[in-house]
């Protein structure tokens, strides 16, 4: 029928999405030798039970009576050895095989056809590639729906009818064109990585509604996201993006800081009222030696550049549990820093007979602020080092940075002056990181003073004469 002669056509059902946290529930194998067709399929015992697995679970005995992924591994693995194996969203059937073969320590990395993939290619004009709209558009046959045998029989028939309708040299090269790469998401527009630049910059990953779903910085964007969708990325993050993802923006830059910047800056803007935002709130301690508790938690953006600032937090909760460790490890008076009931609870720094009263001021309350403030400041958060804004240059672009904040990138003067005129985003905890090991690191030909940039009386930009040298 074709070159590719041994398959194993294969259909997994789960008790779940993630293939760390859940299990196969049932497979199905369709296997091919030239006019040879086998079929074999299994439940496996589980100890989930999950929507996915509902139907399988509800039959008489269900999946108790059934084997074990390990009773049956040894068995699967020559069934499935030395075949082109073929999947409907391939990335999730392979992903649960290689989880459960990892389990019992047996080696699994099969050559992968995506049918979707390879029905989007031969088919182009067909709106939908899902099995059900594959079912309708090809008059294909279906017992039954998603258990795992009937499923897999499916994908025979689709691969039966392509033999069918097109050429065996067509077949065969857009069979070699996917497995000569990654198995992109079914639900996005292959045209969309050839447009990719192969140069540094940001990108987006949007699912349904443009929503965002992940924000980055690559040194080559189409390399990097060709290699997030490679078939052996099985983490459940590849795995959700790959089902969710439909549209991919980017803004390519001149290298990779640029990059990072604006992936940070994008990142702020596309989460920025999404709670799994990592750097909605940047929290630091303030250390106030007159009041009690001596150190408190508060929003960084609420005292930039303070000498007083020390650490910087992503919630309240690791702050304050942060602030324990310390305590406890340097033995300072948790009275003062209120981090144990003051004196309801017992203080490693005062003695037995004197605990609490550090708090209130009468014994030894200077002594331990001393200690305290001895102990914050190897923590303290670095003021920016400049006069006022900069400008870093990188290639022929010229970051401007001011007080740990990105205002954006200039390739012109009058660009330039519209960033200093601009209004910051606010403090953002990535940035600051970035920022702060970027500036240590650069020679100082590599950074603008913009801290006297003045607009001409002409409104025209007037900027250092060594803007791009």
């Amino acid at each position: 029928m074709d070159s590719f002669t041994h398959l194993a056509i294969v259909d997994v059902e789960t008790t779940g999405f993630s293939p760390a946290e859940n299990r196969i529930a049932e497979i199905g194998v369709v296997t091919v030798d030239g006019d040879r067709v086998g079929r074999w399929t299994t439940l496996i015992k589980t100890s989930q039970r999950g929507q996915s697995a509902s139907s399988i679970v509800s039959e008489p005995g269900g999946l108790d009576d059934a084997p074990s992924f390990s009773d049956i591994a040894s068995d699967l693995a020559q069934r499935l050895s030395g075949r082109l194996l073929i999947a409907h969203n391939a990335r999730f059937d392979h992903a649960f095989l290689r989880a459960e073969f990892e389990r019992v320590g047996v080696s699994f990395s099969p050559e992968v056809l995506c049918s979707v993939m390879l029905s989007r290619k031969l088919y182009p004009y067909l709106t939908h590639h899902d099995l059900d709209s594959l079912i309708e558009s090809h008059g294909l046959r279906a017992e039954t729906r998603h258990r795992a045998l009937p499923d897999a029989d499916l994908v025979w028939q689709l691969w039966q009818v392509i033999h069918r309708q097109h050429s065996e040299d067509a077949v065969r090269d857009a069979i070699e064109s996917l497995l000569a790469g990654p198995v992109l998401p079914a639900t996005l527009d292959p045209s969309l990585i050839e447009r990719l630049p192969e140069a540094p910059g940001a990108y987006v990953f949007h699912g349904e509604s443009n929503e965002p779903l992940l924000v980055g910085a690559a040194g080559n964007l189409k390399l990097h996201v060709l290699n997030y969708f490679r078939v052996d990325r099985a983490t459940d993050k590849a795995l959700e993006y790959a089902h969710r993802v439909t549209n991919i923006t980017w803004r390519a830059t001149r290298g990779m800081l640029g990059a990072q910047l604006h992936a940070a800056a994008l990142d702020d803007v596309a989460f920025a009222t999404a709670k799994r935002k990592l750097n909605a709130v940047a929290l630091t301690w303030q250390f106030s030696p007159d009041a009690v508790p001596c150190v408190d938690v508060a929003p960084l953006a609420d005292c930039p550049g303070s000498t007083e600032s020390f650490g910087i937090f992503q919630s309240e909760r690791r702050a304050r549990n942060a602030l324990v460790r310390l305590a406890t490890k340097q033995r300072l008076c948790h009275c003062l820093l209120a981090v144990s009931g003051f004196a309801k609870a017992g203080c490693l720094a005062c003695p037995i007979d004197q605990q609490g009263s550090a708090c209130i001021g009468k014994i030894g309350r200077k002594k331990q602020l001393v200690r305290i403030f001895a102990a914050l400041k190897p923590l303290a958060v670095p003021v920016w080092p400049h006069h006022g804004p900069v400008g870093i240059r990188e290639r022929s672009d010229v970051h401007v940075v001011d007080h740990w904040q990105f205002l954006g990138t200039a390739q012109s003067e009058s660009e330039l002056y519209g960033l200093l005129e601009s209004q910051p985003r606010g403090f953002d905890r990535r940035l600051y990181f970035l920022l702060n090991r970027t500036l240590s690191r650069l020679p100082p030909s590599k950074i603008v003073d913009l801290s006297q940039y003045e607009r001409s009386p002409d409104c025209s930009a007037s900027v250092p004469t060594d803007f791009h040298t």
